[in-house]
């Protein structure tokens, strides 16, 4: 088992805080009376993404820099407060052994496939939970919007089964996706 210490801890904290605040910023574009923002604060990224946002959320708070009255007041100030602390899975990225996928075909999509990818993406995270549909419908939209965020699809045979999304930030890599009702989500470095 490999164990992080600081400067990896700060750069697995901050890549997630990176994915969410573009999350926000695409929030922000594709609909812009939202209110989604994000911040830095006290070295740590604070996001707003709605009230009921799963983004809306601080990544990393006080492992940047030691936490001081002041921006623990202007965190409350803002009606955040510590919930949970959260354990981070991670491993190293490998170069995968060639492999024959036979009639697989993964592929990054074009901004013209948005929809489809969160068609498949919404469909494999309700697969147990189809009430979730709409919400992952517009979340799916909202992801597939980001910058710098490329999207997969994975097809058999030419139809789509499969979606993914990576994130990346200083040399860490967010994995994420859905397949045939199961999803998956994993942190790497390089």
């Amino acid at each position: 088992m490999l164990f992080a210490d600081l400067a990896l801890s700060r750069r697995l904290e901050r890549a997630e805080g990176h994915a969410c605040a573009q999350f926000a910023g695409a929030t922000r574009r594709l609909f812009p009376d939202s209110g989604a923002e994000w911040t830095e604060c006290a070295g740590a990224y604070a996001v707003f993404d709605g009230i009921d946002s799963l983004v809306t959320q601080t990544f990393g708070l006080g492992i940047f820099e030691e936490m001081r009255g002041a921006a623990l007041d202007l965190l409350c100030a803002r009606q955040y407060r510590p919930i949970e602390v959260s354990n981070v899975m991670y491993r190293p990225v490998e170069k995968p052994a060639t492999e024959e996928r036979g009639n697989i075909r993964v592929r990054v999509i074009g901004p013209e496939e948005a929809q489809l990818w969160t068609n498949v993406s919404a469909r494999g995270w309700t697969h147990e939970h189809p009430q979730f549909l709409e919400f992952l419908e517009k979340t799916g939209a909202i992801a597939s919007a980001r910058e710098q965020s490329p999207c997969f699809l994975a097809e058999l045979d030419g139809q789509p089964g499969a979606a993914g999304a990576l994130c990346r930030d200083d040399g860490v890599a967010l994995f994420g996706g859905s397949r045939g009702g199961q999803q998956f989500s994993a942190q790497c470095r390089a």
